[in-house]
């Protein structure tokens, strides 16, 4: 029975800007600390086709995507090295495309549901999030153990929608840091492509039930490229990794 089940999510964002460059730099990040299981929102072809060339990855993990024209200009990708079951992807109620995919992951005779969500985006949108987030939450409400992860795209004033028996992870184990997943102060290449500030923390994990509680959590992704490209990052996002450890009471 595994002990510790890691993970990680990642915005890895869809434009072409560096695509390539920063696709391989988004691989050679992960496999230094490779999780357990890893989801990404805003996967476009040419960066599934990168990451599963990946040897370390057509090695360890097993792959469950949806992506192209289907789901709009991009889809989500979940990456394992847990066996999986149940591979579902879900539309949500959307003008864009999104939804969550979701898989059953077994470890030592017990279940875990895993669920990577992108919720949609812009101030303007708020209340869709909030119906968007009911359907996901009614979603597995029967499910005892769940990891729910990925890009909600919910500022501060909408963390009151995060209710028992979800756990959110950053401010239970690091409050009060604000956990910035896009934060220009840093990410220079976020302000250069909008010309706008932005501080807030759309990337999250969240946790329900009694089989694993959060241990520790950290933002990746926060450096540039490469030293040639000093206002490149690996996404417009930072991604979060996450350690779980398993309740043995």
């Amino acid at each position: 029975m595994c002990p510790v089940l890691t993970v990680s999510t990642f915005n890895i964002w869809f434009d072409a800007y560096f695509a390539d460059e920063r696709y391989r730099a988004l691989a050679d990040l992960l496999a230094a600390h490779p999780a357990d299981v890893m989801v990404f929102q805003e996967v476009t072809d040419r960066a599934l086709d990168v990451l599963l060339a990946q040897p370390w990855i057509r090695r360890d993990y097993a792959a469950a995507a949806v992506t192209g024209r289907r789901v709009g200009n991009y889809g989500m990708l979940l990456l394992s090295r847990i066996p999986l079951s149940q591979v579902t992807y879900t539309r949500l109620p959307t003008a864009a495309h999104r939804g969550f995919l979701t898989a059953v992951l077994i470890s030592g005779g017990t279940e875990t549901v895993l669920c990577s969500v992108h919720l949609d985006s812009g101030k303007r949108n708020s209340a869709l999030r909030a119906r968007q987030f009911r359907e996901i939450d009614a979603e597995f409400a029967h499910a005892d153990d769940v990891v729910l992860l990925g890009d909600f795209n919910m500022r501060d004033d909408e963390n009151s929608r995060i209710t028992a028996p979800w756990c959110d992870v950053w401010p239970a184990l690091r409050a009060p840091e604000p956990g910035f997943t896009e934060d220009t102060s840093i990410n220079h290449m976020r302000c250069d492509a909008t010309g706008k500030e932005r501080f807030v923390r759309f990337d999250r994990v969240l946790v329900k039930g009694e089989q694993w509680r959060p241990d520790s959590v950290e933002l990746i992704g926060t450096e540039p490229i490469s030293p040639a490209h000093p206002r490149v990052f690996p996404s417009d996002h930072f991604g979060l990794r996450c350690v779980l450890v398993r309740n043995t009471g």
